[in-house]
Protein backbone atom coordinates (compact mmCIF):
# COMPACT_ATOMS: atom_id res chain seq x y z
CA UNK A 1 0.00 0.00 0.00
CA UNK A 2 1.40 3.45 -0.83
CA UNK A 3 2.40 5.52 2.13
CA UNK A 4 0.58 8.74 2.85
CA UNK A 5 2.15 11.83 1.22
CA UNK A 6 0.68 14.03 3.93
CA UNK A 7 2.73 15.62 6.67
CA UNK A 8 1.84 16.12 10.30
CA UNK A 9 -0.61 18.94 10.93
CA UNK A 10 0.28 22.12 12.74
CA UNK A 11 -1.59 23.01 15.90
CA UNK A 12 -3.59 25.66 14.03
CA UNK A 13 -4.53 23.27 11.19
CA UNK A 14 -5.63 20.63 13.66
CA UNK A 15 -7.71 23.12 15.65
CA UNK A 16 -9.40 24.41 12.48
CA UNK A 17 -10.24 20.89 11.30
CA UNK A 18 -11.74 20.08 14.69
CA UNK A 19 -13.84 23.25 14.66
CA UNK A 20 -15.13 22.57 11.14
CA UNK A 21 -15.98 19.02 12.18
CA UNK A 22 -18.21 20.34 14.96
CA UNK A 23 -20.17 22.31 12.37
CA UNK A 24 -20.22 19.30 10.06
CA UNK A 25 -21.73 17.17 12.85
CA UNK A 26 -24.62 19.61 13.22
CA UNK A 27 -25.50 19.98 9.53
CA UNK A 28 -25.07 16.23 8.95
CA UNK A 29 -27.45 15.48 11.82
CA UNK A 30 -30.02 17.97 10.53
CA UNK A 31 -29.82 16.09 7.21
CA UNK A 32 -30.55 12.82 9.02
CA UNK A 33 -33.56 14.29 10.82
CA UNK A 34 -34.97 15.86 7.66
CA UNK A 35 -34.34 12.96 5.33
CA UNK A 36 -33.82 9.33 6.23
CA UNK A 37 -35.83 9.56 9.46
CA UNK A 38 -38.91 9.92 7.23
CA UNK A 39 -38.14 7.38 4.50
CA UNK A 40 -40.61 4.88 5.97
CA UNK A 41 -43.33 7.51 6.30
CA UNK A 42 -42.85 8.31 2.61
CA UNK A 43 -43.09 4.61 1.76
CA UNK A 44 -46.45 4.45 3.54
CA UNK A 45 -47.63 7.45 1.51
CA UNK A 46 -46.54 5.67 -1.66
CA UNK A 47 -48.54 2.56 -0.75
CA UNK A 48 -45.61 0.23 -0.06
CA UNK A 49 -46.41 -3.38 0.77
CA UNK A 50 -45.06 -5.14 3.87
CA UNK A 51 -42.33 -6.71 1.74
CA UNK A 52 -41.36 -3.34 0.31
CA UNK A 53 -41.29 -1.85 3.82
CA UNK A 54 -38.94 -4.65 4.89
CA UNK A 55 -36.74 -4.06 1.84
CA UNK A 56 -36.62 -0.31 2.46
CA UNK A 57 -35.13 -0.97 5.88
CA UNK A 58 -33.12 -4.13 5.25
CA UNK A 59 -31.74 -3.78 1.71
CA UNK A 60 -29.94 -0.46 2.31
CA UNK A 61 -28.33 -1.96 5.41
CA UNK A 62 -27.33 -5.19 3.65
CA UNK A 63 -26.00 -3.59 0.47
CA UNK A 64 -24.74 -0.58 2.41
CA UNK A 65 -22.46 -2.93 4.33
CA UNK A 66 -20.33 -3.08 1.19
CA UNK A 67 -19.50 0.57 1.89
CA UNK A 68 -16.95 -0.14 4.65
CA UNK A 69 -15.34 -2.83 2.47
CA UNK A 70 -15.16 -0.38 -0.43
CA UNK A 71 -13.70 2.26 1.88
CA UNK A 72 -10.98 -0.10 3.09
CA UNK A 73 -10.06 -0.97 -0.51
CA UNK A 74 -9.86 2.70 -1.44
CA UNK A 75 -7.81 3.57 1.65
CA UNK A 76 -5.38 0.76 0.84
CA UNK A 77 -5.04 1.96 -2.75
CA UNK A 78 -4.89 5.73 -2.14
CA UNK A 79 -3.28 6.03 1.26
CA UNK A 80 -5.68 8.95 1.83
CA UNK A 81 -8.98 9.29 3.69
CA UNK A 82 -10.25 12.77 2.87
CA UNK A 83 -10.89 12.11 -0.86
CA UNK A 84 -12.89 8.99 0.02
CA UNK A 85 -14.99 10.87 2.58
CA UNK A 86 -15.69 13.85 0.32
CA UNK A 87 -16.56 11.75 -2.74
CA UNK A 88 -18.93 9.52 -0.78
CA UNK A 89 -20.55 12.56 0.88
CA UNK A 90 -21.14 14.07 -2.57
CA UNK A 91 -22.87 10.80 -3.54
CA UNK A 92 -25.14 11.06 -0.51
CA UNK A 93 -26.09 14.64 -1.36
CA UNK A 94 -26.85 13.68 -4.97
CA UNK A 95 -29.15 10.85 -3.86
CA UNK A 96 -31.16 13.19 -1.64
CA UNK A 97 -31.40 15.92 -4.28
CA UNK A 98 -32.46 13.39 -6.92
CA UNK A 99 -35.08 12.00 -4.53
CA UNK A 100 -36.34 15.56 -3.91
CA UNK A 101 -36.66 16.26 -7.65
CA UNK A 102 -38.41 12.97 -8.44
CA UNK A 103 -40.77 13.35 -5.47
CA UNK A 104 -41.67 16.86 -6.56
CA UNK A 105 -42.56 15.54 -10.02
CA UNK A 106 -44.58 12.66 -8.58
CA UNK A 107 -42.24 10.14 -10.22
CA UNK A 108 -41.28 8.11 -7.17
CA UNK A 109 -42.65 4.76 -6.12
CA UNK A 110 -41.70 2.30 -3.38
CA UNK A 111 -39.15 0.46 -5.53
CA UNK A 112 -37.40 3.66 -6.62
CA UNK A 113 -37.33 4.87 -3.02
CA UNK A 114 -35.70 1.57 -2.01
CA UNK A 115 -33.08 1.91 -4.76
CA UNK A 116 -32.17 5.49 -3.86
CA UNK A 117 -32.11 4.71 -0.14
CA UNK A 118 -29.74 1.82 -0.86
CA UNK A 119 -27.35 3.98 -2.86
CA UNK A 120 -27.55 6.63 -0.15
CA UNK A 121 -26.62 4.07 2.52
CA UNK A 122 -23.65 2.72 0.53
CA UNK A 123 -22.29 6.27 0.32
CA UNK A 124 -23.00 6.88 4.00
CA UNK A 125 -21.13 3.80 5.21
CA UNK A 126 -18.23 4.40 2.82
CA UNK A 127 -17.81 7.95 4.10
CA UNK A 128 -18.28 6.95 7.73
CA UNK A 129 -15.55 4.30 7.71
CA UNK A 130 -12.94 6.63 6.22
CA UNK A 131 -14.04 9.55 8.41
CA UNK A 132 -13.70 7.52 11.62
CA UNK A 133 -10.11 6.67 10.76
CA UNK A 134 -9.38 10.28 9.76
CA UNK A 135 -10.65 11.93 12.92
CA UNK A 136 -9.68 9.08 15.19
CA UNK A 137 -6.09 10.00 14.29
CA UNK A 138 -6.56 13.76 14.03
CA UNK A 139 -8.06 14.51 17.47
CA UNK A 140 -5.38 14.47 20.21
CA UNK A 141 -5.77 11.74 22.80
CA UNK A 142 -5.78 14.09 25.78
CA UNK A 143 -8.90 15.94 24.56
CA UNK A 144 -10.59 13.20 22.57
CA UNK A 145 -13.26 12.29 25.12
CA UNK A 146 -14.32 15.87 25.75
CA UNK A 147 -14.18 16.77 22.08
CA UNK A 148 -16.35 13.95 20.77
CA UNK A 149 -18.80 14.33 23.66
CA UNK A 150 -19.22 18.00 22.76
CA UNK A 151 -19.41 17.20 19.05
CA UNK A 152 -22.10 14.62 19.69
CA UNK A 153 -24.20 17.09 21.66
CA UNK A 154 -24.31 19.25 18.56
CA UNK A 155 -25.27 16.22 16.48
CA UNK A 156 -28.06 15.25 18.87
CA UNK A 157 -29.47 18.78 18.77
CA UNK A 158 -29.18 18.86 14.99
CA UNK A 159 -31.07 15.60 14.60
CA UNK A 160 -33.87 16.87 16.82
CA UNK A 161 -34.06 20.11 14.82
CA UNK A 162 -34.29 18.12 11.59
CA UNK A 163 -36.96 15.80 12.97
CA UNK A 164 -39.13 18.65 14.21
CA UNK A 165 -38.66 20.72 11.06
CA UNK A 166 -39.61 17.82 8.77
CA UNK A 167 -42.60 16.94 10.93
CA UNK A 168 -43.89 20.50 10.75
CA UNK A 169 -43.25 20.70 6.98
CA UNK A 170 -45.16 17.47 6.37
CA UNK A 171 -48.02 18.51 8.62
CA UNK A 172 -48.48 21.66 6.54
CA UNK A 173 -47.85 20.38 3.01
CA UNK A 174 -49.02 16.75 3.14
CA UNK A 175 -52.49 15.31 3.87
CA UNK A 176 -53.30 15.42 7.58
CA UNK A 177 -54.14 11.71 7.52
CA UNK A 178 -50.55 10.55 7.19
CA UNK A 179 -51.24 6.82 6.95
CA UNK A 180 -53.44 6.89 3.86
CA UNK A 181 -51.64 5.04 1.09
CA UNK A 182 -51.74 6.83 -2.23
CA UNK A 183 -53.06 10.00 -0.59
CA UNK A 184 -51.22 12.12 -3.13
CA UNK A 185 -49.14 15.02 -1.99
CA UNK A 186 -45.38 14.76 -2.07
CA UNK A 187 -44.62 18.47 -1.85
CA UNK A 188 -43.73 18.20 1.84
CA UNK A 189 -41.42 15.23 1.35
CA UNK A 190 -39.81 16.92 -1.66
CA UNK A 191 -39.03 20.01 0.42
CA UNK A 192 -37.70 17.95 3.33
CA UNK A 193 -35.42 15.95 1.00
CA UNK A 194 -34.26 19.14 -0.70
CA UNK A 195 -33.29 20.70 2.62
CA UNK A 196 -31.59 17.43 3.66
CA UNK A 197 -29.58 17.41 0.43
CA UNK A 198 -28.63 21.06 0.94
CA UNK A 199 -27.36 20.21 4.42
CA UNK A 200 -25.14 17.49 2.99
CA UNK A 201 -23.81 19.93 0.38
CA UNK A 202 -22.80 22.26 3.22
CA UNK A 203 -21.25 19.27 4.98
CA UNK A 204 -19.22 18.46 1.86
CA UNK A 205 -17.84 22.00 1.87
CA UNK A 206 -16.81 21.71 5.51
CA UNK A 207 -15.11 18.36 4.90
CA UNK A 208 -13.29 19.67 1.84
CA UNK A 209 -12.01 22.65 3.84
CA UNK A 210 -10.55 20.42 6.58
CA UNK A 211 -6.95 19.20 6.49
CA UNK A 212 -6.00 15.55 6.77
CA UNK A 213 -3.06 14.47 8.87
CA UNK A 214 -0.63 11.62 8.31
CA UNK A 215 -2.25 8.22 7.65
CA UNK A 216 -0.31 5.30 9.11
CA UNK A 217 -2.10 2.74 6.94
CA UNK A 218 -4.09 -0.45 7.33
CA UNK A 219 -2.93 -3.93 8.28
CA UNK A 220 -2.22 -6.38 5.50
CA UNK A 221 -4.43 -9.42 4.91
CA UNK A 222 -1.72 -11.62 6.41
CA UNK A 223 -1.78 -9.64 9.64
CA UNK A 224 -5.58 -9.77 9.78
CA UNK A 225 -5.39 -13.53 9.30
CA UNK A 226 -2.92 -13.85 12.17
CA UNK A 227 -5.13 -11.74 14.40
CA UNK A 228 -8.09 -14.04 13.78
CA UNK A 229 -6.08 -16.97 15.13
CA UNK A 230 -5.40 -15.22 18.42
CA UNK A 231 -7.64 -15.38 21.47
CA UNK A 232 -8.80 -11.83 20.88
CA UNK A 233 -9.50 -12.55 17.23
CA UNK A 234 -11.66 -15.52 18.15
CA UNK A 235 -13.53 -13.41 20.70
CA UNK A 236 -14.07 -10.66 18.11
CA UNK A 237 -15.62 -13.01 15.57
CA UNK A 238 -17.78 -14.67 18.20
CA UNK A 239 -19.08 -11.26 19.28
CA UNK A 240 -19.73 -10.19 15.68
CA UNK A 241 -21.73 -13.35 14.97
CA UNK A 242 -23.73 -13.21 18.20
CA UNK A 243 -24.70 -9.57 17.68
CA UNK A 244 -25.67 -10.44 14.11
CA UNK A 245 -27.83 -13.28 15.39
CA UNK A 246 -29.72 -10.88 17.66
CA UNK A 247 -30.33 -8.55 14.71
CA UNK A 248 -32.44 -11.24 13.03
CA UNK A 249 -35.36 -11.24 15.54
CA UNK A 250 -34.94 -7.50 16.11
CA UNK A 251 -35.56 -6.77 12.43
CA UNK A 252 -38.61 -9.03 12.32
CA UNK A 253 -40.43 -6.17 14.03
CA UNK A 254 -38.30 -3.03 13.58
CA UNK A 255 -39.40 -2.07 10.03
CA UNK A 256 -43.07 -2.16 11.00
CA UNK A 257 -43.24 0.15 14.03
CA UNK A 258 -43.45 3.29 11.89
CA UNK A 259 -46.11 1.98 9.47
CA UNK A 260 -48.05 0.72 12.49
CA UNK A 261 -48.13 4.23 13.96
CA UNK A 262 -49.19 5.83 10.69
CA UNK A 263 -51.64 3.22 9.40
CA UNK A 264 -53.05 1.29 12.35
CA UNK A 265 -52.95 4.05 14.98
CA UNK A 266 -53.68 6.80 12.43
CA UNK A 267 -51.03 9.20 13.72
CA UNK A 268 -50.65 12.60 12.08
CA UNK A 269 -47.15 13.65 11.01
CA UNK A 270 -46.84 15.79 14.14
CA UNK A 271 -47.72 12.83 16.36
CA UNK A 272 -45.28 10.67 14.41
CA UNK A 273 -42.60 13.32 14.91
CA UNK A 274 -43.26 13.39 18.67
CA UNK A 275 -42.92 9.61 18.87
CA UNK A 276 -39.69 9.66 16.85
CA UNK A 277 -38.20 12.50 18.90
CA UNK A 278 -38.97 10.77 22.21
CA UNK A 279 -36.74 7.79 21.41
CA UNK A 280 -33.93 10.14 20.41
CA UNK A 281 -34.17 12.20 23.59
CA UNK A 282 -34.10 9.31 26.02
CA UNK A 283 -31.32 7.56 24.12
CA UNK A 284 -29.17 10.63 24.55
CA UNK A 285 -30.13 11.23 28.18
CA UNK A 286 -29.29 7.72 29.41
CA UNK A 287 -26.04 7.40 27.46
CA UNK A 288 -23.91 8.68 30.38
CA UNK A 289 -25.57 6.16 32.71
CA UNK A 290 -24.59 3.29 30.44
CA UNK A 291 -21.06 4.72 30.28
CA UNK A 292 -20.85 4.55 34.05
CA UNK A 293 -22.15 0.98 33.88
CA UNK A 294 -19.16 0.10 31.70
CA UNK A 295 -16.78 1.75 34.17
CA UNK A 296 -18.25 -0.17 37.11
CA UNK A 297 -19.37 -3.50 35.69
CA UNK A 298 -17.66 -3.90 32.32
CA UNK A 299 -18.85 -3.98 28.72
CA UNK A 300 -20.16 -7.56 28.76
CA UNK A 301 -22.60 -6.99 31.61
CA UNK A 302 -23.67 -3.65 30.11
CA UNK A 303 -24.34 -5.29 26.75
CA UNK A 304 -26.40 -8.04 28.38
CA UNK A 305 -28.49 -5.53 30.34
CA UNK A 306 -29.18 -3.61 27.15
CA UNK A 307 -30.02 -6.85 25.32
CA UNK A 308 -32.55 -7.86 27.99
CA UNK A 309 -34.29 -4.50 27.63
CA UNK A 310 -34.11 -4.87 23.85
CA UNK A 311 -35.95 -8.17 24.11
CA UNK A 312 -38.78 -6.43 25.98
CA UNK A 313 -39.13 -3.56 23.49
CA UNK A 314 -41.69 -5.05 21.05
CA UNK A 315 -43.99 -6.56 23.68
CA UNK A 316 -45.78 -3.36 24.84
CA UNK A 317 -46.50 -2.55 21.19
CA UNK A 318 -48.93 -5.47 21.16
CA UNK A 319 -51.37 -3.40 23.24
CA UNK A 320 -50.41 0.09 22.02
CA UNK A 321 -53.34 2.34 21.10
CA UNK A 322 -52.61 5.93 22.11
CA UNK A 323 -49.77 8.40 21.56
CA UNK A 324 -48.82 8.58 25.24
CA UNK A 325 -48.39 4.80 25.38
CA UNK A 326 -46.36 4.77 22.17
CA UNK A 327 -44.09 7.43 23.68
CA UNK A 328 -43.51 5.11 26.65
CA UNK A 329 -42.68 2.29 24.23
CA UNK A 330 -40.23 4.57 22.45
CA UNK A 331 -38.59 5.57 25.73
CA UNK A 332 -38.00 1.91 26.55
CA UNK A 333 -36.53 1.41 23.10
CA UNK A 334 -34.22 4.39 23.49
CA UNK A 335 -32.89 3.12 26.82
CA UNK A 336 -32.42 -0.40 25.46
CA UNK A 337 -30.60 0.59 22.26
CA UNK A 338 -28.38 3.04 24.10
CA UNK A 339 -27.13 0.38 26.50
CA UNK A 340 -26.84 -2.35 23.89
CA UNK A 341 -24.84 -0.23 21.46
CA UNK A 342 -22.46 1.18 24.07
CA UNK A 343 -21.86 -2.29 25.51
CA UNK A 344 -21.42 -3.88 22.10
CA UNK A 345 -18.95 -1.30 20.81
CA UNK A 346 -17.02 -1.28 24.07
CA UNK A 347 -16.66 -5.05 24.02
CA UNK A 348 -15.47 -4.98 20.40
CA UNK A 349 -12.84 -2.41 21.36
CA UNK A 350 -11.70 -4.64 24.20
CA UNK A 351 -11.18 -7.70 21.99
CA UNK A 352 -9.42 -5.88 19.13
CA UNK A 353 -6.45 -3.68 18.31
CA UNK A 354 -6.48 -0.26 16.74
CA UNK A 355 -5.45 -1.07 13.19
CA UNK A 356 -7.69 -4.15 13.11
CA UNK A 357 -10.83 -2.22 14.01
CA UNK A 358 -11.82 -0.93 10.56
CA UNK A 359 -11.76 -4.51 9.27
CA UNK A 360 -13.68 -5.86 12.26
CA UNK A 361 -16.39 -3.22 12.01
CA UNK A 362 -16.65 -3.79 8.26
CA UNK A 363 -17.24 -7.49 8.98
CA UNK A 364 -19.81 -6.57 11.60
CA UNK A 365 -21.66 -4.38 9.10
CA UNK A 366 -21.81 -7.27 6.61
CA UNK A 367 -23.11 -9.76 9.19
CA UNK A 368 -25.63 -7.31 10.66
CA UNK A 369 -26.85 -6.16 7.25
CA UNK A 370 -27.51 -9.72 6.10
CA UNK A 371 -29.34 -10.59 9.32
CA UNK A 372 -31.38 -7.38 9.21
CA UNK A 373 -32.54 -8.01 5.66
CA UNK A 374 -33.47 -11.62 6.46
CA UNK A 375 -35.31 -10.60 9.63
CA UNK A 376 -37.31 -7.90 7.86
CA UNK A 377 -38.37 -10.24 5.07
CA UNK A 378 -39.41 -12.86 7.62
CA UNK A 379 -41.51 -10.25 9.40
CA UNK A 380 -43.17 -9.27 6.12
CA UNK A 381 -44.12 -12.92 5.53
CA UNK A 382 -45.74 -13.09 8.95
CA UNK A 383 -47.73 -9.93 8.26
CA UNK A 384 -48.75 -11.22 4.83
CA UNK A 385 -50.20 -14.35 6.46
CA UNK A 386 -51.74 -12.77 9.55
CA UNK A 387 -52.47 -9.20 8.34
CA UNK A 388 -51.76 -8.10 11.92
CA UNK A 389 -48.46 -6.34 12.77
CA UNK A 390 -49.06 -7.02 16.46
CA UNK A 391 -48.34 -10.69 15.84
CA UNK A 392 -44.96 -9.70 14.45
CA UNK A 393 -44.18 -7.69 17.58
CA UNK A 394 -45.02 -10.65 19.82
CA UNK A 395 -42.96 -13.08 17.73
CA UNK A 396 -40.01 -10.73 17.71
CA UNK A 397 -40.08 -10.41 21.50
CA UNK A 398 -40.11 -14.17 22.06
CA UNK A 399 -37.24 -14.77 19.63
CA UNK A 400 -35.21 -11.93 21.10
CA UNK A 401 -35.52 -13.54 24.53
CA UNK A 402 -34.20 -16.81 23.14
CA UNK A 403 -31.15 -15.13 21.62
CA UNK A 404 -30.46 -13.21 24.84
CA UNK A 405 -30.23 -16.53 26.68
CA UNK A 406 -27.62 -17.62 24.14
CA UNK A 407 -25.71 -14.37 24.62
CA UNK A 408 -25.41 -15.04 28.35
CA UNK A 409 -23.50 -18.23 27.60
CA UNK A 410 -21.55 -17.30 24.48
CA UNK A 411 -20.45 -13.66 24.78
CA UNK A 412 -16.70 -13.24 25.33
CA UNK A 413 -15.53 -12.00 28.71
CA UNK A 414 -14.94 -8.31 29.44
CA UNK A 415 -11.33 -7.77 30.47
CA UNK A 416 -10.87 -4.00 30.31
CA UNK A 417 -12.88 -0.80 30.76
CA UNK A 418 -12.99 1.04 27.42
CA UNK A 419 -15.71 3.57 26.61
CA UNK A 420 -16.26 4.01 22.88
CA UNK A 421 -16.26 7.42 21.21
CA UNK A 422 -19.42 7.43 19.08
CA UNK A 423 -20.59 9.36 16.04
CA UNK A 424 -24.09 9.81 14.62
CA UNK A 425 -24.46 8.04 11.26
CA UNK A 426 -28.20 7.84 10.69
CA UNK A 427 -31.63 7.10 12.09
CA UNK A 428 -32.72 3.51 12.70
CA UNK A 429 -36.44 2.59 12.57
CA UNK A 430 -37.38 1.43 16.06
CA UNK A 431 -33.97 2.38 17.43
CA UNK A 432 -33.60 6.12 17.03
CA UNK A 433 -30.16 7.55 16.36
CA UNK A 434 -27.82 5.09 14.69
CA UNK A 435 -24.31 5.50 16.09
CA UNK A 436 -20.97 3.94 15.26
CA UNK A 437 -17.60 4.00 17.05
CA UNK A 438 -14.67 6.15 16.00
CA UNK A 439 -11.49 4.18 15.42
CA UNK A 440 -9.21 5.33 18.21
CA UNK A 441 -6.33 3.56 19.85
CA UNK A 442 -5.42 2.40 23.32
CA UNK A 443 -2.20 1.44 25.03
CA UNK A 444 -2.55 -2.30 24.42
CA UNK A 445 0.19 -3.60 22.08
CA UNK A 446 -0.76 -5.63 19.03
CA UNK A 447 1.31 -8.83 19.04
CA UNK A 448 0.70 -9.35 15.32
CA UNK A 449 2.85 -6.25 14.67
CA UNK A 450 5.88 -8.14 15.96
CA UNK A 451 5.21 -11.19 13.78
CA UNK A 452 4.86 -9.49 10.42
CA UNK A 453 8.25 -8.40 8.99
CA UNK A 454 7.11 -9.39 5.51
CA UNK A 455 3.85 -7.39 5.52
CA UNK A 456 3.28 -5.03 2.63
CA UNK A 457 2.86 -2.14 5.06
CA UNK A 458 4.29 -2.50 8.53
CA UNK A 459 5.29 1.04 9.44
CA UNK A 460 4.57 1.57 13.11
CA UNK A 461 1.78 4.05 13.68
CA UNK A 462 2.72 7.10 15.76
CA UNK A 463 1.68 6.99 19.38
CA UNK A 464 -1.45 8.75 20.52
CA UNK A 465 0.59 11.39 22.36
CA UNK A 466 2.88 11.99 19.41
CA UNK A 467 -0.08 12.54 17.13
CA UNK A 468 -1.57 14.92 19.68
CA UNK A 469 1.55 17.11 19.77
CA UNK A 470 2.34 17.21 16.06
Amino acid sequence: MPGSPLIALTVAERARAMFLSRLDAIVYAVMVGLGEAYFLADAVRLGASATQIALLVGLPLAVGATGPVLALRLLAALGRRKPVVVAAAVGQALMLLLLAALTREGSTGPNLLIALATAYQVCAQTAGTAWSSWYGDLVPADVRGRYFASRNRGAYAGTLVGLVAAGLILSQLEPARAGVAGAGGGAGFALAYLLAGACRVVSVGLLAASREGRFSGLPSRARVGRFLTTQRGTSAWRLVLMVGLLQLPVQIAAPFFNPFMLEELEFTYVEFMVASASILLLKVLVLPLWGRSIDRHGARRTLLRGAVLLALVPLPWVIAERLWFVVLCQLLSGAAWSGFEVGQFSLLLEVSYRRMRPTIFAAQAMVNGTAQLAGGLLGSLVIANSADPRSVFALSGVLRMAVVVMLIWLLPASTRRLRPQLRVVGFRPGGGLDQRPIYVGDDSPDPTEELAPDDSFVEDEPSERAVGRS
